[in-house]
């Protein structure tokens, strides 16, 4: 994940599972769930940073929680659950990556949420291959 600087990253489940190496039903159980990331927006106060509670909030969980046919949703959640300006939902955690990472880019660069939700729901939005990053060449 490349989440930019200005977010605190509240708790952090979310797991990479190759296809080739499905997870076993109590790993499913421990990181399928609802919970699985949650980001906030952080602010210098002038003594220190702190989450700023007013601003948006990242949230990606498992719906429905611990079910092998559910999907992942990516939201932005903005002033509570009732107003959730961008979602995203995929099975795939590599398609979640790309999402997140364009999420938070844009959001830092000051993009609109309507933008955003256009860019994440446009159909070319995944049409570059979704594949594990390449592990770092030995030196």
């Amino acid at each position: 994940m490349r989440i930019p600087a200005g977010w605190a990253v509240i708790f952090n489940i979310f797991m990479e599972f190759p296809s080739g190496d499905p997870p076993t039903p109590a790993e499913f159980e421990a990181y399928r769930g609802e919970d699985i990331l949650s980001a906030q927006r952080i602010a210098f106060t002038g003594e220190g940073w702190a989450v700023d509670t007013s601003a948006d909030v990242i949230d990606l969980g498992w719906y429905p929680g611990g079910d092998p046919d559910g999907t992942y949703r990516l939201c932005l959640v903005r002033d509570g659950w009732d107003n959730i300006p961008v979602q995203f939902e995929h099975r795939d955690c590599y398609a979640v990556q790309k999402a997140l990472d364009t999420l938070t880019r844009m959001l830092s660069e000051g993009k609109r949420t309507a933008l955003i939700a256009r860019v994440l729901t446009d159909p070319r939005f995944l049409d570059v291959p979704l594949e594990p990053p390449e592990p770092p060449a030995p030196a």
